[in-house]
């Protein structure tokens, strides 16, 4: 593995306390939007889904509202204490019935194997491709070949099944108008930080490559961005709880923050204070979605 490709698989790992928050803050203003995209990629009552690099479990637990009863979640998250975390939140949450998680890396993990199957339940009986559905957000961009994972993984969906990937962009610089200066240079430092750990921060407009070079079907894709400005909007939160998580990495990458910007609780509050005074209206980061139908002759 290359030193970038270390770097990356090291990012993946990032769970502690502020990520959490991040992570939960992130869901809830995306979570509209990664429903949409499921239900338009074909995910319905009664299927079986693989849900990759889960993390706290929100895109697992929106595919089980999907499926319903009669239909089966499985997550897949490297980290141990992001998957009891979503275990203890599946429990609350009356999913257990539908959803179980599972600790192991998607470089190996296989369903049907013992030792390779995580910690979770294996499939021992049925079909060798035993799921209806591969799902995954914001998590290809982080593994060291995505190509390869993402062709291993299709592999564990039946002949006719979905494909779907949610990935983001925030390559872009010009994301507030008219310009705040404060937001901007914040927005900044996340594509700066995905670029020291070697990961391409406008991933998420190549999933149409990516899907081709595993061996899938051209995918349909769709895109959208996250719009605020207005007092209370939940994009302040988004990108005050992003840079208040990813501080110790960016002081570790050598990535300098803006002058005089205190990173602490109350970031939020003051990028909000900024767009206000400066009457901007702001962009978060850019989702796109691509989905595909495997070649039913298998």
């Amino acid at each position: 593995m290359s030193h970038a490709a270390e770097r990356r698989a090291d990012y993946l790992l990032g769970h502690a306390a502020l990520e959490q928050r991040r992570l939960l803050v992130q869901a809830s203003y995306v979570r509209s939007w990664t429903e949409r995209l499921l239900r338009r990629a074909g995910l319905t009552e009664g299927m079986s889904v693989l849900d990759i690099g889960s993390g706290l479990g929100d895109v697992a637990f929106i595919a089980a509202e999907i499926v319903g009863p009669g239909g089966r979640v499985v997550g897949v998250e490297r980290d141990p204490d992001a998957v009891e975390v979503a275990r203890g939140r599946a429990a609350s949450g009356g999913h257990t019935d539908i959803v179980t998680f599972t600790n192991a890396d998607l470089t190996e993990f296989d369903p049907m194997c013992p030792g390779l199957a995580g910690d979770g339940p294996v499939v021992s009986d049925g079909p060798r491709r035993p799921f209806d559905a591969l799902v995954g957000r914001f998590v290809l961009q982080y593994l060291p070949d995505p190509v390869a994972a993402l062709r291993r993984l299709a592999g564990f969906v039946r002949p006719g099944g979905i494909v779907v990937m949610h990935d983001m962009d925030v390559s872009s610089r010009d994301v507030s108008s008219p310009p705040c200066p404060l937001w901007n240079d914040c927005y900044a430092l996340l594509a700066d930080l995905f670029r020291a750990h070697g990961i391409a921060p406008d991933f998420g407009r190549h999933l149409t490559r990516v899907f081709l070079d595993a061996g899938l079907l051209w995918p349909d894709v769709d895109s959208g961005t996250m719009t605020g400005g207005k007092p209370g909007s939940t994009v302040f939160t988004w990108l005050g709880s992003a840079v208040q998580a990813v501080e110790p990495l960016l002081r570790q990458a050598g990535i300098a923050l803006p002058d005089g910007l205190v990173v602490d609780d109350e970031l939020a509050a003051t990028l909000e204070r900024a767009v206000r005074d400066d009457r901007s209206m702001v962009l978060g980061n850019t989702h796109h979605g691509a989905w595909t139908r495997l070649d039913r002759s298998g």
